[in-house]
């Protein structure tokens, strides 16, 4: 069942909304970033205390024999070459976990209308929604991501807080399946790209697809039979100030939600 375009209404008030969504759970997110971060950490100081104990023995046996074989010196500095290249590799981790969280918030505030690639978008959505605990250790999440896919003209903080809330939905509707799976494709043709979101969790009622189309060429605001989707009606309230059309199905136990954007 497809949803279609709706001139006028106050996507600004869409946008908070969802903020304000996200602003409600943070506190969910901070075990799941603090376990993320304490684990490269946790390698890196054990990982430097390692090495400098194994550098001073190193040095002493140099010092202490003049003789030593060359073999000897050339395990010990595999071994310290080898400490430094762990100790980086758990550097490199934590950095990319900070630039994960840091980069969903500059997401949020970044209103500049600019290019954007939806597939390296989408890949940051998810890699930072992983932080969530639910998320992370109960869903297994399949990307299908075109890297060559034209870019759309847009602001970054309206998709960022749009597509994450589609596939929050998606999340959310996984809460009692069980079987959890997420599937995030991308994709284009001559004139749209497309985002393709699919869950097993369970659909929406036909109820709730009326609901949502009778809302979307209305002025109406009263979303209490939605049933918990007005974070889902927000997010594709904000995209269709971007020419975006919508087709919510469900075939063959899995929810479709693809969406289209002009490029």
């Amino acid at each position: 069942m497809a949803l279609g375009q709706h001139e006028g209404g106050d996507e600004r008030n869409s946008f908070q909304t969802l903020v304000a969504d996200f602003e409600s759970t943070f506190g969910d997110l901070i075990p799941g970033i603090i376990h993320d971060f304490a684990s490269p950490l946790n390698g890196i100081l054990g990982r430097s205390e390692l090495l400098g104990r194994r550098m001073d023995k190193t040095i002493e046996r140099i010092e202490g024999h003049r003789d030593i074989k060359d073999s000897n010196v050339l395990a010990d500095y595999e071994k310290i070459r080898s400490d430094a290249g762990l100790l980086a590799k758990e550097a490199d981790h934590l950095f990319e976990l900070f630039n994960s969280v840091a980069g969903k918030f500059r997401r949020l505030k970044d209103e500049t209308v600019q290019p954007i690639n939806l597939s390296e978008l989408l890949e940051s959505e998810v890699v930072f929604l992983r932080f969530y605990p639910q998320i992370k250790y109960a869903i297994d999440i399949k990307l299908a991501l075109d890297r060559e896919i034209p870019e759309v003209t847009g602001v970054k903080s309206d998709y960022s807080v749009a597509l994450s809330a589609v596939i929050k939905r998606a999340v959310d509707s996984m809460k009692d399946s069980e079987s959890k799976q997420l599937f995030v494709n991308t994709g284009y043709n001559d004139s749209e790209v497309y985002v393709n979101i699919r869950d097993t969790g369970m659909p929406l009622t036909e109820l709730q697809i009326k609901t949502m189309r009778e809302q979307w060429n209305s002025s109406a605001s009263n979303f209490d039979v939605l049933n918990g989707q007005r974070g889902f009606f927000h997010a594709l309230y904000i995209l269709k100030k971007y020419g975006a059309t919508f087709q919510i199905a469900y075939e063959s136990g899995l929810n479709s939600v693809l969406i289209r954007i002009p490029y």
